[in-house]
């Protein structure tokens, strides 16, 4: 049997080495990432509650929903910020993709389905001010930008993750150096209505919200 001399299998093993980088970086000059923080200091429902404020800093879901608790009406929206400080100031962004769960074991609306109502479509939208988590209400909730903001249509489907397109509003984010994160809410928000998803405090640490993001 032929014998490899050492600097021939030194060269062998360069080749396949970079023959692995070159299939694992099919984007050469861009940066990713995966942002998907545990117990999420930045994020929290605002909701009212038969006039009174009703907002959870801690709750395992983001329950978007327009519902009722003994009869009397309830209104849930999230806020939801992600650190993207180590994307540079200059940083073009390739690619922003926020990833949710739907609670397949809903604690609001119908206590069965994650997704329920007529129209059920929900808006996502970029912050426009500063705000804090210990002390947003319903009340001093901050406003948001129509701009850039997204629509995700109405399903029958009783559950449903969903992937979304958040480029320009993460590279407004970016650009403008004023990161306040997102709004999500109902698009319409009559009562009898809801699209739940998993927070970073539910209890499968795998479901929790996700920003990745591709740069250059």
């Amino acid at each position: 049997m032929k014998k490899h001399t050492p600097a021939l299998c030194i060269a062998l093993l360069f080749m396949v080495v970079t023959a692995c980088t070159r299939v694992n970086d099919p984007t050469p000059g861009t940066k990713n990432i995966v942002l998907a923080p545990l117990n999420n200091p930045y994020e929290t429902n605002v909701g009212i509650y038969n006039g009174a404020d009703a907002s959870n800093h801690v709750s395992p879901e983001e329950p978007l929903c327009a519902w009722t608790i003994g009869g009397l009406p309830i209104t849930v929206r999230n806020l939801l910020k992600f650190d993207i400080s180590k994307v540079p100031a200059t940083g073009s962004i390739v690619s922003a993709r926020l990833i949710l769960y739907a609670d397949t074991i809903p604690l609001n609306g119908d206590l069965v389905h994650a997704n329920y109502g007529a129209d059920n479509s929900i808006v996502i939208q970029q912050v426009a001010e500063p705000w804090s988590t210990p002390t947003v209400t319903w009340f001093n909730q901050p406003g948001a930008f129509p701009a850039n903001q997204v629509t995700i249509p109405s399903t029958f489907q009783p559950f449903g993750n969903l992937d979304v397109d958040v480029k320009d509003m993460v590279s407004a984010m970016v650009s403008s150096g004023n990161n306040y994160g997102f709004k999500l809410s109902l698009r319409n928000e009559v009562i009898y209505t809801s699209r739940i998803f998993c927070s970073s405090y539910y209890p499968d640490t795998s479901r929790r919200p996700k920003l990745m993001i591709t740069y250059k």
